[in-house]
């Protein structure tokens, strides 16, 4: 019996740790850098370009939020902007720079990087994400998540802060 309670005691820390792909102390700037697994969001197609799944990047208290999708997802510019809509609020982040889509033919894939708020990251640990809007060069992409992936991004952002907690 004793056994079993310490299980479900633990089973959060467990579960929430396999989001965690490194978790590292750079020895030369001794910058504290996290990186995440992605998390599906695989249903979420729009007419141009799918999104696949989001990760988060960190260094130090700097936080990357970063799309990955198949499809001509086009150049995003400096200033370019996403849209994280969730069922409680609209999240505005902002592009951490240029950064084209890659691949000769088809597929065509992209990884868009961009800054994003711990408060926002809070945000997003407590409320489902419904959709995400993105401009870039060639348009705007609205990709709208299904309901079964809708609480992914929630887990991965709870996982996020607990392991910058540390």
């Amino acid at each position: 019996m004793k056994t079993l309670i310490i299980i479900f005691i633990f089973i959060p820390f467990i579960s929430l740790s396999q989001f965690i792909k490194s978790n590292q102390t750079d020895s030369f700037t001794h910058q504290k850098r996290i990186v995440t697994k992605g998390v599906d969001v695989s249903n979420a197609v729009s007419f141009k370009a799918t999104l696949d799944d989001i990760s988060y990047n960190t260094i130090d208290n700097t936080i990357y939020i970063v799309l990955h999708g198949e499809g001509n997802g086009g150049t995003i510019l400096q200033n370019d902007i996403a849209l994280l809509v969730t069922e409680k609020d609209t999240i505005v982040i902002k592009s951490v720079g240029l950064q084209n889509s890659y691949g000769r033919w088809a597929p065509v894939y992209y990884d868009h990087a961009y800054y994003i708020d711990k408060a926002d990251v809070i945000k997003l640990s407590k409320a489902k994400l419904l959709s995400v809007r993105r401009y870039s060069t060639v348009g705007v992409f609205d990709n709208f998540i299904k309901e079964k992936f809708q609480t992914n991004l929630m887990t991965l952002s709870d996982a996020l802060l607990k392991e910058m907690d540390k």
